[in-house]
Protein backbone atom coordinates (compact mmCIF):
# COMPACT_ATOMS: atom_id res chain seq x y z
CA UNK A 1 0.00 0.00 0.00
CA UNK A 2 0.75 3.40 -1.18
CA UNK A 3 2.49 5.14 1.97
CA UNK A 4 0.38 9.01 2.77
CA UNK A 5 2.61 12.45 2.09
CA UNK A 6 3.71 12.83 5.44
CA UNK A 7 5.26 9.38 6.23
CA UNK A 8 6.67 9.67 3.01
CA UNK A 9 8.11 12.87 3.90
CA UNK A 10 9.15 11.80 7.12
CA UNK A 11 10.89 8.28 6.25
CA UNK A 12 13.68 8.29 4.19
CA UNK A 13 17.61 6.35 4.65
CA UNK A 14 18.40 5.83 7.84
CA UNK A 15 21.23 5.93 9.72
CA UNK A 16 22.25 2.01 10.12
CA UNK A 17 25.79 2.21 12.10
CA UNK A 18 24.24 4.43 15.30
CA UNK A 19 20.48 4.55 14.43
CA UNK A 20 20.47 7.79 15.04
CA UNK A 21 16.90 9.80 13.99
CA UNK A 22 18.26 11.70 11.80
CA UNK A 23 19.72 10.96 8.55
CA UNK A 24 23.72 11.57 9.23
CA UNK A 25 25.28 15.06 7.55
CA UNK A 26 28.09 13.95 5.37
CA UNK A 27 30.81 16.95 4.83
CA UNK A 28 33.07 15.66 2.48
CA UNK A 29 33.31 16.89 -0.69
CA UNK A 30 35.43 13.65 -1.93
CA UNK A 31 34.61 10.08 -1.01
CA UNK A 32 37.23 7.32 -1.27
CA UNK A 33 36.66 4.60 -3.58
CA UNK A 34 37.15 0.49 -2.65
CA UNK A 35 39.33 0.21 -5.64
CA UNK A 36 40.19 1.81 -8.97
CA UNK A 37 38.05 -0.48 -10.85
CA UNK A 38 34.76 1.54 -9.39
CA UNK A 39 35.59 4.23 -11.56
CA UNK A 40 34.74 2.14 -14.45
CA UNK A 41 30.90 1.97 -13.21
CA UNK A 42 28.42 3.92 -13.84
CA UNK A 43 29.06 7.19 -11.79
CA UNK A 44 25.54 7.83 -10.50
CA UNK A 45 25.88 4.07 -8.44
CA UNK A 46 27.98 5.23 -5.94
CA UNK A 47 28.96 8.76 -4.01
CA UNK A 48 32.43 9.97 -4.80
CA UNK A 49 32.49 13.62 -5.04
CA UNK A 50 29.91 16.24 -4.04
CA UNK A 51 29.34 18.33 -6.83
CA UNK A 52 27.49 15.07 -8.58
CA UNK A 53 26.35 13.02 -5.45
CA UNK A 54 26.07 12.84 -1.51
CA UNK A 55 24.27 10.72 0.70
CA UNK A 56 22.75 13.43 2.81
CA UNK A 57 21.24 15.15 -0.48
CA UNK A 58 20.80 11.97 -2.25
CA UNK A 59 18.07 10.85 1.29
CA UNK A 60 16.16 14.36 0.05
CA UNK A 61 16.32 13.73 -3.28
CA UNK A 62 14.55 10.11 -2.72
CA UNK A 63 12.47 12.04 -0.19
CA UNK A 64 11.08 14.68 -2.80
CA UNK A 65 10.66 12.33 -5.51
CA UNK A 66 8.37 10.08 -3.34
CA UNK A 67 6.60 13.12 -2.19
CA UNK A 68 5.85 13.92 -6.15
CA UNK A 69 5.29 10.62 -7.27
CA UNK A 70 8.64 10.57 -9.32
CA UNK A 71 10.94 7.85 -9.67
CA UNK A 72 13.94 10.35 -9.48
CA UNK A 73 15.04 14.06 -8.23
CA UNK A 74 17.32 16.71 -8.29
CA UNK A 75 18.36 18.66 -6.04
CA UNK A 76 19.88 22.51 -6.57
CA UNK A 77 21.14 25.13 -5.06
CA UNK A 78 18.21 27.49 -5.47
CA UNK A 79 15.35 27.20 -7.39
CA UNK A 80 16.53 29.28 -10.55
CA UNK A 81 19.22 27.04 -11.09
CA UNK A 82 16.57 24.19 -11.21
CA UNK A 83 14.74 25.53 -13.53
CA UNK A 84 17.14 26.71 -15.82
CA UNK A 85 19.44 23.35 -15.96
CA UNK A 86 16.11 21.77 -16.63
CA UNK A 87 15.53 23.69 -19.36
CA UNK A 88 18.68 23.80 -21.43
CA UNK A 89 18.45 19.65 -20.59
CA UNK A 90 16.09 19.98 -23.47
CA UNK A 91 16.33 22.87 -25.63
CA UNK A 92 19.03 24.28 -27.45
CA UNK A 93 19.79 26.52 -30.60
CA UNK A 94 17.47 26.29 -32.99
CA UNK A 95 14.69 24.58 -30.23
CA UNK A 96 11.22 26.44 -30.09
CA UNK A 97 9.95 26.86 -25.80
CA UNK A 98 6.64 27.66 -25.48
CA UNK A 99 6.06 29.32 -21.71
CA UNK A 100 2.76 30.92 -20.01
CA UNK A 101 3.02 34.77 -19.93
CA UNK A 102 1.82 34.04 -15.95
CA UNK A 103 5.02 32.80 -14.61
CA UNK A 104 7.41 34.07 -12.01
CA UNK A 105 9.45 37.23 -13.01
CA UNK A 106 12.77 35.45 -13.11
CA UNK A 107 11.82 32.52 -15.37
CA UNK A 108 10.30 35.33 -17.51
CA UNK A 109 12.93 37.28 -17.61
CA UNK A 110 15.29 33.93 -18.28
CA UNK A 111 13.47 33.18 -20.96
CA UNK A 112 12.99 36.78 -22.46
CA UNK A 113 16.13 37.94 -22.32
CA UNK A 114 18.63 34.92 -21.77
CA UNK A 115 17.22 31.95 -23.93
CA UNK A 116 17.21 34.05 -27.04
CA UNK A 117 21.39 34.18 -26.60
CA UNK A 118 21.46 30.46 -26.76
CA UNK A 119 19.48 30.59 -30.38
CA UNK A 120 15.86 29.19 -28.41
CA UNK A 121 12.97 30.62 -30.01
CA UNK A 122 10.02 31.57 -27.13
CA UNK A 123 7.09 31.48 -27.45
CA UNK A 124 5.08 33.96 -24.35
CA UNK A 125 1.15 32.00 -24.40
CA UNK A 126 -1.70 32.89 -22.42
CA UNK A 127 -4.02 29.70 -21.12
CA UNK A 128 -6.16 29.90 -24.04
CA UNK A 129 -3.36 29.66 -26.44
CA UNK A 130 -1.45 27.01 -24.37
CA UNK A 131 -5.18 24.96 -24.88
CA UNK A 132 -4.19 25.17 -28.25
CA UNK A 133 -0.51 24.20 -29.35
CA UNK A 134 -0.86 23.38 -32.50
CA UNK A 135 -2.16 26.39 -33.62
CA UNK A 136 -0.27 28.81 -31.43
CA UNK A 137 3.12 26.98 -31.10
CA UNK A 138 3.36 23.95 -33.32
CA UNK A 139 7.38 23.58 -33.02
CA UNK A 140 8.19 23.91 -29.36
CA UNK A 141 10.02 20.93 -28.25
CA UNK A 142 9.19 21.52 -24.68
CA UNK A 143 6.18 23.87 -22.60
CA UNK A 144 6.49 25.33 -19.46
CA UNK A 145 4.33 27.19 -17.33
CA UNK A 146 2.99 26.99 -13.72
CA UNK A 147 0.23 26.78 -11.23
CA UNK A 148 -0.94 28.03 -9.18
CA UNK A 149 0.63 31.24 -11.02
CA UNK A 150 2.64 33.98 -9.33
CA UNK A 151 2.01 35.98 -7.88
CA UNK A 152 -1.84 36.24 -8.68
CA UNK A 153 -2.72 32.39 -7.74
CA UNK A 154 -4.48 32.16 -11.32
CA UNK A 155 -4.73 28.64 -12.03
CA UNK A 156 -3.70 26.60 -15.36
CA UNK A 157 -5.61 23.16 -16.23
CA UNK A 158 -2.70 20.99 -16.12
CA UNK A 159 -4.54 17.99 -17.97
CA UNK A 160 -5.10 20.28 -20.87
CA UNK A 161 -1.59 21.51 -21.37
CA UNK A 162 -0.67 18.31 -21.41
CA UNK A 163 -2.97 16.82 -23.49
CA UNK A 164 -1.79 20.12 -26.10
CA UNK A 165 1.87 18.88 -25.95
CA UNK A 166 1.54 15.70 -26.47
CA UNK A 167 -0.20 16.77 -29.65
CA UNK A 168 2.79 18.33 -31.01
CA UNK A 169 5.06 15.85 -29.61
CA UNK A 170 6.18 18.72 -26.71
CA UNK A 171 8.20 18.08 -23.12
CA UNK A 172 5.81 19.31 -20.40
CA UNK A 173 8.00 21.39 -17.22
CA UNK A 174 5.60 22.93 -14.52
CA UNK A 175 6.46 24.91 -11.39
CA UNK A 176 4.51 23.81 -8.83
CA UNK A 177 6.38 25.99 -6.08
CA UNK A 178 3.36 27.39 -4.84
CA UNK A 179 1.03 24.86 -4.35
CA UNK A 180 3.53 21.73 -3.09
CA UNK A 181 3.66 17.88 -3.30
CA UNK A 182 0.81 18.39 -0.28
CA UNK A 183 -1.84 20.36 -2.55
CA UNK A 184 -1.12 19.24 -6.05
CA UNK A 185 1.08 16.39 -8.08
CA UNK A 186 1.61 17.57 -12.05
CA UNK A 187 3.04 14.45 -12.46
CA UNK A 188 -0.13 12.57 -11.97
CA UNK A 189 -1.74 14.89 -14.57
CA UNK A 190 0.85 13.64 -17.02
CA UNK A 191 3.37 16.63 -16.61
CA UNK A 192 6.71 15.29 -17.70
CA UNK A 193 8.61 17.56 -14.80
CA UNK A 194 7.89 19.19 -11.61
CA UNK A 195 9.97 22.14 -10.21
CA UNK A 196 10.01 23.33 -6.96
CA UNK A 197 11.70 26.27 -4.99
CA UNK A 198 12.17 24.62 -2.19
CA UNK A 199 13.85 27.60 -1.15
CA UNK A 200 9.68 28.20 -0.19
CA UNK A 201 7.26 25.83 0.95
CA UNK A 202 9.79 23.11 1.28
CA UNK A 203 12.49 24.54 3.43
CA UNK A 204 9.48 26.04 5.28
CA UNK A 205 11.30 28.66 7.66
CA UNK A 206 13.03 30.97 5.35
CA UNK A 207 16.29 29.64 6.54
CA UNK A 208 17.72 28.20 3.11
CA UNK A 209 17.93 28.30 -0.60
CA UNK A 210 17.14 25.33 -2.69
CA UNK A 211 15.54 23.85 -5.87
CA UNK A 212 14.04 20.56 -7.46
CA UNK A 213 13.37 18.78 -10.48
CA UNK A 214 11.60 15.76 -10.19
CA UNK A 215 10.31 13.30 -12.83
CA UNK A 216 11.71 9.81 -14.56
CA UNK A 217 14.35 8.31 -14.14
CA UNK A 218 15.37 8.87 -17.86
CA UNK A 219 14.47 12.56 -17.99
CA UNK A 220 16.63 13.37 -14.59
CA UNK A 221 19.61 11.51 -15.91
CA UNK A 222 19.93 14.80 -18.38
CA UNK A 223 19.14 16.70 -15.77
CA UNK A 224 21.94 15.40 -13.54
CA UNK A 225 24.71 15.98 -15.88
CA UNK A 226 23.56 19.11 -16.70
CA UNK A 227 23.80 20.14 -13.17
CA UNK A 228 27.24 18.21 -12.99
CA UNK A 229 28.72 20.22 -15.62
CA UNK A 230 27.00 24.25 -14.80
CA UNK A 231 27.65 23.42 -10.87
CA UNK A 232 24.40 24.51 -9.42
CA UNK A 233 24.52 21.56 -7.00
CA UNK A 234 23.28 21.74 -3.42
CA UNK A 235 25.34 21.26 -0.09
CA UNK A 236 24.88 18.58 2.58
CA UNK A 237 24.20 21.30 5.30
CA UNK A 238 21.20 22.77 3.14
CA UNK A 239 20.30 19.12 2.28
CA UNK A 240 19.88 18.63 5.79
CA UNK A 241 17.87 21.73 6.65
CA UNK A 242 15.82 20.88 4.13
CA UNK A 243 15.59 17.10 5.40
CA UNK A 244 14.47 18.74 8.77
CA UNK A 245 11.56 20.84 7.29
CA UNK A 246 10.37 18.39 5.23
CA UNK A 247 9.43 16.37 8.65
CA UNK A 248 6.92 18.92 9.37
CA UNK A 249 5.84 19.29 5.64
CA UNK A 250 1.94 18.06 5.71
CA UNK A 251 1.19 19.68 8.54
CA UNK A 252 2.64 23.15 7.69
CA UNK A 253 1.10 23.34 4.73
CA UNK A 254 -2.08 22.71 6.00
CA UNK A 255 -1.98 25.38 8.20
CA UNK A 256 -0.90 27.36 5.14
CA UNK A 257 -4.15 26.22 3.36
CA UNK A 258 -6.39 27.29 6.14
CA UNK A 259 -4.70 31.41 7.29
CA UNK A 260 -4.80 31.97 3.87
CA UNK A 261 -8.64 31.19 2.88
CA UNK A 262 -9.60 32.70 6.36
CA UNK A 263 -7.82 35.84 5.25
CA UNK A 264 -9.11 35.31 1.68
CA UNK A 265 -12.54 35.69 3.29
CA UNK A 266 -11.49 38.79 5.19
CA UNK A 267 -10.24 40.64 2.39
CA UNK A 268 -13.79 39.65 -0.10
CA UNK A 269 -15.62 41.78 3.06
CA UNK A 270 -13.24 44.88 2.96
CA UNK A 271 -14.34 47.72 0.73
CA UNK A 272 -11.13 49.03 0.44
CA UNK A 273 -10.07 45.59 -1.49
CA UNK A 274 -11.21 45.87 -5.16
CA UNK A 275 -10.19 42.25 -6.13
CA UNK A 276 -9.00 38.89 -3.95
CA UNK A 277 -7.29 36.37 -6.10
CA UNK A 278 -7.22 33.35 -4.15
CA UNK A 279 -8.37 29.95 -5.68
CA UNK A 280 -10.02 28.84 -2.52
CA UNK A 281 -13.28 31.14 -2.70
CA UNK A 282 -15.90 30.31 -4.65
CA UNK A 283 -16.33 33.40 -6.59
CA UNK A 284 -12.52 32.85 -7.63
CA UNK A 285 -12.25 31.71 -11.76
CA UNK A 286 -9.74 29.87 -10.78
CA UNK A 287 -11.98 27.63 -8.64
CA UNK A 288 -13.11 24.86 -10.76
CA UNK A 289 -9.67 24.09 -12.01
CA UNK A 290 -8.20 23.96 -8.79
CA UNK A 291 -10.35 22.22 -7.12
CA UNK A 292 -10.09 19.27 -10.13
CA UNK A 293 -6.43 19.44 -9.62
CA UNK A 294 -5.65 20.09 -6.02
CA UNK A 295 -6.47 18.48 -2.47
CA UNK A 296 -5.76 22.26 -0.93
CA UNK A 297 -5.49 25.72 -2.31
CA UNK A 298 -2.03 26.55 -1.01
CA UNK A 299 -1.09 29.90 1.26
CA UNK A 300 -0.80 32.31 -1.33
CA UNK A 301 -3.22 35.08 -2.08
CA UNK A 302 -3.11 38.78 -3.49
CA UNK A 303 -5.33 41.55 -3.22
CA UNK A 304 -5.81 44.25 -5.83
CA UNK A 305 -5.63 47.80 -3.93
CA UNK A 306 -6.86 51.20 -5.81
CA UNK A 307 -3.14 52.11 -6.33
CA UNK A 308 0.92 51.71 -6.39
CA UNK A 309 0.99 54.70 -3.13
CA UNK A 310 -1.90 52.65 -1.32
CA UNK A 311 -0.07 49.29 -2.15
CA UNK A 312 2.79 50.92 -0.14
CA UNK A 313 0.95 52.12 2.54
CA UNK A 314 -0.42 49.03 3.08
CA UNK A 315 2.59 47.32 3.00
CA UNK A 316 4.26 49.71 5.32
CA UNK A 317 1.84 49.85 8.03
CA UNK A 318 1.79 46.45 9.09
CA UNK A 319 2.86 44.97 12.12
CA UNK A 320 2.68 41.48 12.13
CA UNK A 321 3.00 40.46 8.91
CA UNK A 322 7.14 41.92 7.14
CA UNK A 323 7.03 43.55 3.94
CA UNK A 324 9.51 41.39 1.88
CA UNK A 325 10.22 38.69 -1.10
CA UNK A 326 9.95 34.98 -1.29
CA UNK A 327 6.80 33.35 0.72
CA UNK A 328 6.33 29.71 2.35
CA UNK A 329 8.10 30.36 5.41
CA UNK A 330 6.37 30.51 9.24
CA UNK A 331 6.33 34.83 8.85
CA UNK A 332 3.59 35.83 6.81
CA UNK A 333 5.03 37.80 4.14
CA UNK A 334 3.73 40.93 2.12
CA UNK A 335 5.14 42.30 -1.39
CA UNK A 336 4.72 44.64 -4.19
CA UNK A 337 4.76 42.45 -7.07
CA UNK A 338 5.71 45.63 -9.24
CA UNK A 339 8.41 46.50 -7.36
CA UNK A 340 10.00 42.59 -6.42
CA UNK A 341 9.10 39.71 -8.50
CA UNK A 342 8.09 41.24 -11.43
CA UNK A 343 10.01 44.58 -11.39
CA UNK A 344 11.33 45.65 -15.41
CA UNK A 345 8.61 44.40 -17.30
CA UNK A 346 6.41 46.71 -19.48
CA UNK A 347 2.71 47.93 -18.53
CA UNK A 348 1.81 45.65 -21.83
CA UNK A 349 3.92 42.47 -20.01
CA UNK A 350 2.63 43.64 -16.81
CA UNK A 351 -1.07 43.20 -18.28
CA UNK A 352 -0.86 39.75 -19.86
CA UNK A 353 0.60 38.60 -16.07
CA UNK A 354 -3.09 40.31 -14.49
CA UNK A 355 -0.35 42.39 -12.46
CA UNK A 356 -1.70 45.95 -12.05
CA UNK A 357 0.30 48.65 -9.42
CA UNK A 358 -1.83 47.83 -6.53
CA UNK A 359 -1.17 44.28 -6.21
CA UNK A 360 -0.35 43.39 -3.11
CA UNK A 361 1.00 39.40 -2.86
CA UNK A 362 0.22 37.69 0.59
CA UNK A 363 2.36 34.73 1.95
CA UNK A 364 -0.24 33.50 4.65
CA UNK A 365 2.33 32.44 7.40
CA UNK A 366 1.60 30.20 10.71
CA UNK A 367 0.45 32.63 13.12
CA UNK A 368 -2.70 33.02 14.83
CA UNK A 369 -5.22 34.23 12.08
CA UNK A 370 -7.17 36.81 14.07
CA UNK A 371 -3.78 38.53 14.92
CA UNK A 372 -3.45 38.48 11.18
CA UNK A 373 -6.64 40.11 10.48
CA UNK A 374 -6.49 42.47 13.32
CA UNK A 375 -2.96 43.79 11.73
CA UNK A 376 -4.65 43.67 8.12
CA UNK A 377 -7.43 45.95 9.02
CA UNK A 378 -5.19 48.36 10.71
CA UNK A 379 -2.87 48.65 8.22
CA UNK A 380 -6.44 48.95 5.51
CA UNK A 381 -7.55 51.84 7.73
CA UNK A 382 -4.49 53.53 6.73
CA UNK A 383 -4.71 53.36 3.28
Amino acid sequence: MEKGPATRAIHGQRDREFRGANYPIYTSSTFAVPNSDTYEQDWDTFHFYTRISNPTIRNVEEKLAALEGGEDAALFATGMTAIASTLLSFVGSGDAIAVSRHVYGGTYHLLRDIAPQFGIDVHFLNDEELYDLPQFAPTARLVHFETPVNPTSRCVSIASVVDSARQIGALVTIDSTFATPINQNPLRFGADIVLHSATKYLGGHSDLMAGVAIGSSEHLRHIRERRKLFGGSSNPYEAALLDRSLKSLKVRVEAHNRNAQALAEFFETEPKVRQVHYPGLKSSPAHAIASSQMTGYGGMLAIELADLPAAKTFCDSLQLALNAVSLGGADTLVSIPVLASHANMSAEELAAAHVTPGTVRISAGLEDVDDLIADFRQALAKV
